[in-house]
Formats: structure tokens, C-alpha cells, sequence
């Protein structure tokens, strides 16, 4: 998802073609740090779940949804060339300066190829030396 949160971009990580993490600029301890508009559930495995709820609590919806489904990493089916295209966007009304990412050059996963799509389009500029740390 573009331009979202402080790293102006949220998705999975996938390494071998499995997820194996999320880049996402508030991890606050969820099991799926994403956003709505960044999955999708197979409604042939919703309908197995009759009991899964979507408890509201701010920024941890998507996280009790798909708990509540037993999801997990290994069932996660990585789109959007394995994570590395943005293909939808969170529309902002204020105009922000785009952040500066750090990546550092050992990172072996989707992560690099999607930064690099994010610098591309001007969402964001990456670096090896500064910027804003994630998960990679």
C-alpha cells in the first residue's frame, strides 16, 4: 500500500517466495502490521470461519481479523510480484516531503525491489547510509 504512514509504503516482506515479515512504519507489536486495503481472503476460507470477528480497536483491526481467521506467514500468498509493486494507494489530502529510507545493501528480499519501485515513482528516496530504519 502507497502512501501510508511514516515510510510513505507498507507490505509484506517475501524471500523465496514466501512472506517472511512486514515493512510497515507501526509494527506496535501485531502479528499483521497491514492495511486493509493490502489483502484479501479467499471467501471459500472466510465461509470455514463463521465465528471471526473484526474487534475495533484503532490500528489493529486487520491484525484481529486475520488471527481470528488462524491465519499464518505460511499461508500468506505474496501478489504484486512477490511484494515488489505498490498496486494500491491511501489518498492523503496534506502534501508531505517524501520520506528518506534506509535500506542497507545486505538485504536479500523483496524489500530492495519494492524500495527502489517507491523511489522510482517519487513516493520516497532510499539510502544506504541514513534515512528511516525498518524491518528488512
Amino acid at each position: 500500500v502507497g502512501l501510508i504512514g511514516e515510510y510513505g509504503v507498507s507490505a509484506p516482506i517475501v524471500k523465496e517466495g514466501k512472506v517472511v515479515g512486514f515493512y510497515d512504519s507501526w509494527p506496535a507489536k501485531r502479528k499483521f502490521p497491514v492495511d486493509m486495503a493490502g489483502f484479501a481472503v479467499n471467501v471459500e476460507y472466510l465461509l470455514k470461519y463463521p465465528n471471526a470477528t473484526m474487534p475495533f480497536r484503532a490500528g489493529y483491526e486487520e491484525d484481529r481479523f486475520l488471527r481470528s481467521l488462524g491465519i499464518t506467514l505460511d499461508m500468506i500468498e505474496p501478489k504484486a510480484d512477490s511484494c515488489t509493486q505498490v498496486l494500491v494507494w491511501h489518498t492523503q489530502t496534506n502534501k508531505k516531503p517524501p520520506p528518506v529510507l534506509k535500506i542497507e545493501s545486505s538485504v536479500d528480499s523483496s524489500l530492495r525491489d519494492l524500495l527502489q519501485q517507491v523511489s522510482y515513482m517519487g513516493m520516497a528516496s532510499i539510502s544506504n547510509s541514513n534515512g528511516l530504519a525498518g524491518i528488512g
